[in-house]
């Protein structure tokens, strides 16, 4: 089934059918497939180190165990704080019109890391909606395919190829330019802060002492 988003852009709607975008759908794929003495196609499995067992495909889980090694169902999980008190669930966005937050600064889309990218296709497109992003305008959304604890920011945005739902995180880096420079202070600093005399590595201020004293 066919995820979608609705957009809710100055009281008119906007519904996209999501596409992920991966580099198997960008660059195509190659897979190698294991085939026996008939042609037939062999399928992987897990021989166990006592040589006992052979775990096929869908025979093995991941678990979640206590401190005392029974197994805990995954309905009973709870997600916590820092300070170990529950964490509220947000609802998923599916089938419920999102209101959007624009216009997003480029600074802060640069700001951070992008997880996943979504191409959207248009089902209905308000047109004011389309016009502002084909003039440049970055826009932010919530997007939650499922139930979940933490709030990911995702952005909205296009191109020449069409328009596109990135999900992101925040990088927690400060960006740089082709413009900024290191201070000469600064890196001197730095580099005088790192340096001792047993350091056998530090070959450029062993080069600077000796064409002092020369």
């Amino acid at each position: 089934m066919t995820r979608t988003i609705e957009i809710s852009h100055k009281g008119c709607s906007s519904r996209f059918a999501l596409v992920p975008i991966d580099r198997k759908r960008l660059h195509g794929f190659k897979r190698r497939i294991a085939l026996d003495e008939n042609g037939e196609e062999c399928a992987s499995a897990h021989l166990t180190r006592d040589g006992r067992f052979l775990l096929s495909a869908g025979c093995t889980a991941a678990l979640y165990v206590n401190e005392d090694g029974d197994t805990v169902n995954r309905n009973d999980l709870a997600a916590v704080d820092a300070e170990g008190k529950p964490l509220s669930t947000l609802p998923a966005t599916t089938g419920r019109s999102q209101a959007i937050e624009g216009l997003i600064a480029l600074d802060d889309f640069l700001g951070h890391v992008v997880t996943r990218v979504y191409a959207l296709e248009a089902e209905t497109l308000d047109q004011a909606f389309d016009s502002a992003l084909r003039a440049g305008a970055i826009f932010r959304t919530s997007f939650r395919p499922r139930p979940t604890y933490t709030e990911t920011p995702a952005f909205l945005l296009t191109n020449e190829h069409g328009i596109f739902l990135v999900q992101a995180e925040p990088c927690n880096f400060d960006f740089v330019g082709m413009e900024q420079t290191v201070s000469d202070v600064d890196a001197l600093d730095e580099r005088d802060a790192d340096f001792s005399e047993e350091d056998e590595f530090a070959f450029d201020l062993e080069w600077e002492a000796d064409h002092a004293v020369a």
